[in-house]
């Protein structure tokens, strides 16, 4: 009776070969499974990430912007060849005009007047640098100019940096303080004198500025930016 009982409970404690299979499609599911629910959390905090990355990035733009304009002054400046630009000149799609406050962290001998331009290029014309371009990402960009030197010689040109990409289109309007009403270029062509820096029309600002930008993933920005009236010295006759 031992003998028998002891073979039985030997019998017992093995597993068949069904048994075993069967516990290994049970592994194999639960790997499959377990491996996708691991893949899709990481291409969840991939996009996650990359979402932050994007709005972190137009926030600093936005921010930019700001205080550029915040800096605005009415210092007309000379253009590459007898004349003069505006303080502040554009239309609807772009625009130029003279800060204040440039920095000079290496303390070169030059003014803290600053010449800036905001506009829309493309990705094929610019190097986008940190600005990572994917499928969805293809289009316009918003473009930061700046000029190495305020009043310019016929071989300068405007460093420019892309601060956001897939843009569709920049939209942007002018206040004028006299009419209070808003116009699409500044300023207006019949006041300009191009060759006389001190005239009204070279040093005048608008009230405010208006700029709508169009993303394609953030759709229609839409910003009114005050302007000050600082005004400073005109620039030096040629």
């Amino acid at each position: 009776m031992i003998n028998i009982s002891k073979g039985r409970l030997h019998h017992q404690a093995g597993f068949t070969l069904v048994e075993v299979l069967v516990v290994l499609v049970l592994v194999a599911i639960i790997s499959v499974g377990s491996f996708s629910l691991l893949g899709l959390f990481f291409d969840a905090e991939e996009r996650v990430d990359r979402r932050a990355e994007e709005l972190r990035r137009l926030s600093m733009a936005l921010y930019r912007l700001d205080s550029d304009l915040r800096q605005v002054t009415a210092r007309a400046v000379k253009n590459a060849y007898s004349g003069y630009e505006p303080a502040l000149s554009g239309d609807e799609d772009e625009f130029e005009f003279t800060r204040l406050g440039a920095a000079n962290l290496t303390g070169e001998p030059r003014g803290e007047l600053l010449r800036l331009g905001y506009s829309i290029g493309y990705a094929e014309n610019y190097e986008s640098g940190s600005l990572s371009a994917t499928e969805e990402d293809v289009g316009g960009l918003l473009l930061r100019s700046r000029w190495r030197v305020l009043d310019r010689s016929q071989d300068s040109e405007p460093v420019s940096e892309p601060l956001i990409m897939g843009v569709d289109s920049l939209s942007i309007q002018y206040l004028d303080p006299e009419s209070d009403a808003w116009v699409v270029q500044w300023p207006p062509l019949s006041n300009t004198n191009p060759s006389t820096p001190n005239t009204d029309a070279n040093v005048r600002l608008p009230k405010a500025i208006e700029i709508v930008i169009v993303t394609r993933k953030n759709g229609e920005i839409r910003r009114v930016f005050p302007l000050s009236s600082a005004e400073i010295s005109a620039p030096p006759d040629p």
